[in-house]
């Protein structure tokens, strides 16, 4: 197939798949409405209730923000997250349900940004409240919308991505070999020192490989900041808000003016003197336009005292008062919009997700460089999003690791599933690794370091052997098979168990007690259901909590990191099924989290049935500890 014709099939799967992608979020979100009772939406974690609203302010941009206290214990079981649109209802049926953005969570209390007034919030005084996730249609009308843009752009950047996904190669990418790379950073390690050469001398694009612990991102702040030293601006962008305010305050800390742009609901607190709206209320002349704002309110509730049988002249007189009104209020968003675009012209570095580059208070900026992090994590629609607006282009991530999540198959067949960086990976030759990591124990870096990395991982020398004090065994399997722990189906939540697993976690976690106390732990499991058994039952038991305890999804704990982690496999039948376990890259995501010790919990007979799950059974006979359930049975 001819370029130009591969190029409009492509986007135009793509815009499709996107579609399939809205479609199916959207009737998911129906369904949920329609046949489930705010009890079973609980149970299945898409609701809180009963609740109360327990106090409302002012928050960040004069916008009304509410905490919402639940009244039973629902920690940790609820797929609400940080940056979600809910809708807090009523159990009246005459009170109108507000919508809002989650702006912050902590055990059974909840914050959230409400699109409403004060006043909205006194039908809420009595009742029950509750708060249910919702649809959101904008992240897919943006990423359809640069879908179309991108299939119709002769930009440089974008012909050198789509001609390196076509054939192979970007011509003239190379600025100059010899080109000297400005000396910003001297505790860079030599891997770290290529990436940001290669970045520097890069006329398109290039792209950084970052396994786990590698330091990514202190590699791509050095690369910003190589680049700002004859570049005026730059776009950085992730697939997370959580992501995208790690590296503005990393940029900020580097002495690097950083804006903050998106949803402020949606940021971390700590960020808030990064966006405009912070910025421009610290600017000398705010106070100016201030003042011009409470004149034109004062003259406005002077001109609303005349009553409505008033004659001529009062009638002239409050018309000329609102006229003076509305013109020093057009003169206040004059001077207002003048500030911003001074704040924003200032900014070295804006950063913000992919979905928000297009926000309307900066669509009108062109950049110098795109940099992406987290791209192996990131939709190829929304990276267009971001790609559009710059001439050049850096991707880091670890396409060895989980791709984005994609719930409707239609859309995955269609290729939403695959990553720019996939695509890009392995025919760049302007694709750098980093080798050096700085996490994890040699011996848990060693199974992933093989299968996924090509043994070219070396662990750093503050690393390689640190253990927990008094254990000599980083990395163990505690094999199931013949303990009788079958796997179990929950028929409404559709995912798996294995309570016999979490047996054995708990007789670890009490037989280690003096070992682990002091340091973190993880539990991982890739099924929600064990992930959901576990926190039911770790609250339950104030016999282990002793240390810190974090319990997610192998999807949800991506990108984190504890001392100790447990792995529950769960798959424990005799079919050897092992569901999407197959997927070679959630035993990576798993396994690079632990730094000094990690536990795996899984049925051999089951799981040695596959080839991956055979090999890290065999490495950990040869340079760990292999042992059976049954040693911590006690009958």
């Amino acid at each position: 197939m001819a370029f130009e014709d591969w190029k409009k099939a492509r986007f135009e799967s793509l815009i499709q798949a996107v579609e399939a992608e809205r479609k199916n979020e959207e009737n998911f979100y129906v369904q949920l409405s329609a046949t489930k009772s705010v009890k079973e939406k609980v149970s299945g974690g898409f609701a809180w209730y009963p609740a109360s609203i327990t106090k409302s302010w002012y928050g960040i941009g004069e916008h009304v923000e509410v905490e919402i206290s639940c009244h039973t214990d629902q920690q940790g079981q609820h797929k609400i997250r940080e940056g979600v649109s809910v809708q807090i209802f009523n159990s009246q049926p005459d009170v109108k349900p507000l919508r809002g953005v989650v702006s912050g969570l902590k055990k059974d209390k909840m914050r959230v940004f409400v699109h409403a007034d004060m006043e909205d919030l006194e039908d809420f005084q009595t009742g029950l409240t509750g708060v249910e996730l919702m649809y959101d249609e904008k992240p897919f009308n943006v990423m359809k919308s640069a879908l179309r843009h991108a299939s119709e752009s002769r930009l440089p950047l974008v012909l050198a991505i789509l001609e390196a996904m076509y054939y192979g190669n970007i011509l003239d990418n190379k600025i100059d070999d010899d080109l000297p790379v400005p000396a910003i950073s001297t505790y860079l390690n030599p891997s770290q020192q290529e990436a940001v050469a290669t970045a520097y001398k890069s006329r398109y694009l290039s792209l950084v490989h970052g396994p786990p612990g590698t330091g990514k991102t202190t590699t791509l702040v050095t690369v910003a900041e190589t680049l700002l030293t004859d570049q005026k601006k730059l776009l950085v962008c992730t697939s997370s808000n959580h992501a995208a305010d790690l590296l503005a305050f990393k940029l900020h800390e580097r002495g690097i003016k950083v804006l903050r742009i998106g949803n402020i609901t949606r940021m971390h607190d700590d960020m808030m003197a990064l966006t405009v709206d912070e910025q421009l209320r610290n600017h000398l002349d705010w106070n100016h336009v201030k003042k011009i704002k409470i004149q034109a309110q004062q003259l406005e509730r002077q001109a609303n005292q005349f009553k409505r049988s008033f004659n001529h002249e009062d009638r002239e007189k409050r018309r000329d008062l609102k006229q003076e009104s509305r013109d020093l209020l057009r003169w206040s968003s004059d001077l207002e919009k003048r500030l911003v675009n001074e704040i924003i012209d200032q900014a070295q570095v804006v950063v913000t997700t992919l979905i928000s580059a297009s926000n309307q208070s900066i669509q009108h900026l062109k950049y110098d460089t795109v940099i992406i992090d987290e791209a192996s994590q990131a939709l190829e629609p929304e990276c267009w999003n971001a790609i559009l607006r710059g001439a050049r282009l850096v991707m880091a991530g670890d396409h060895k690791q989980l791709p984005p999540t994609i719930k409707s198959r239609e859309a995955a067949q269609m290729g939403l599933e695959t990553t720019m960086l996939d695509l890009l990976a392995e025919k760049l030759p302007e694709n750098i690794m980093l080798n050096i990591q700085y996490r994890m124990h040699n011996a848990i870096l060693g199974f992933s370091n093989k299968m996924f990395y090509g043994g070219l991982l070396s662990g750093h020398e503050k690393v390689q052997f640190h253990h927990l004090p008094g254990d000599n065994q980083p990395v163990v399997f505690v094999d199931t098979a013949g303990c009788g722990f079958e796997e179990k189906l929950h028929l409404q939540h559709q995912s798996l168990r294995n309570e016999g697993e979490f047996f054995l976690i708990r007789e670890i976690l009490l037989l280690k007690k003096e070992c682990f106390q002091g340091f973190s732990v993880g539990i991982i499991s890739p099924y929600a259901d064990q992930v959901r058994y576990i926190r039911e039952e770790l609250g339950q038991d104030p016999s282990l909590h002793y240390t810190s305890l974090e319990v997610d999804t192998i999807d949800g704990f991506q990108g984190q990191e504890k001392d100790i982690i447990f792995i529950s496999l769960v798959r424990s039948n005799e079919r050897s099924e092992i569901g999407f376990l197959k997927d070679e890259r959630r035993l990576n995501v798993a396994m690079t989290r632990a730094r000094k010790k990690l536990i795996i919990i899984g049925d051999s007979a089951t799981l040695g049935a596959h080839s991956l799950y055979n090999q890290l059974i065999s490495y950990v006979n040869e340079t760990g500890l292999y042992e059976s359930g049954w040693n911590y049975m006690s009958w």
